[in-house]
């Protein structure tokens, strides 16, 4: 798989590409804005990783770079006692799937998961590819759901010195 980035002065294009089988799939867009995707059926003797090569060699002269990789975001959802155990389990995995789609749509990354803990906690694990586009989508998100006015919902980003949390209740 390659993934590459080209940062101007008001967004961040992105591009991804890789080989299953007979076909090159390609990811593009702005980060935060769009996707667009594309299938591409390769010939019956085309060597599917050489032309991946040649695609990745001519975005790096459209001034592409190679991607750092995805930041690790952890979503916090603290239950203030008002949800039984599974209400907040399937509100928690209804959330992730809301986040997961907004997260997708717009290329900035996707969810990884969701761990349940106690009655008190849970948490979505997400993977981004820009911090501050990925709050701001994942805050909208979690504003239209009716855990937001039962829980505490803080957002934690482990790369950060001081923790940065988003409380989006009280």
């Amino acid at each position: 798989m390659a993934e590459l980035h080209k940062k101007s002065a008001n967004d961040t294009h992105y591009w991804k590409a890789w080989v299953y089988r007979k076909k090159l799939y390609v990811e593009s867009g702005i980060i935060g804005v769009n996707k667009n995707k594309e299938e591409i059926q390769l010939g019956l003797f085309e060597n599917g990783k050489k032309r991946l090569e040649r695609l990745v060699e001519e975005k790096r002269n459209q001034g592409f770079v190679d991607s750092m990789g995805p930041e690790e975001l952890i979503i916090h959802i603290y239950n203030n006692g008002s949800w039984s155990h599974e209400d907040l389990q399937n509100a928690s995995m209804e959330l992730c799937k809301l986040i997961e789609k907004e997260l997708d749509e717009t290329g900035v990354g996707f969810t990884d998961g969701v761990g349940i803990g106690d009655d008190q906690m849970v948490n979505i694990f997400c993977m981004v590819d820009d911090l501050d586009i990925a709050v701001e989508k994942i805050r909208r998100v979690i504003s239209m759901q009716k855990l937001i006015d039962n829980n505490d919902i803080f957002l934690y980003e482990r790369n950060v010195e001081d923790i940065n949390l988003l409380k989006t209740r009280g």
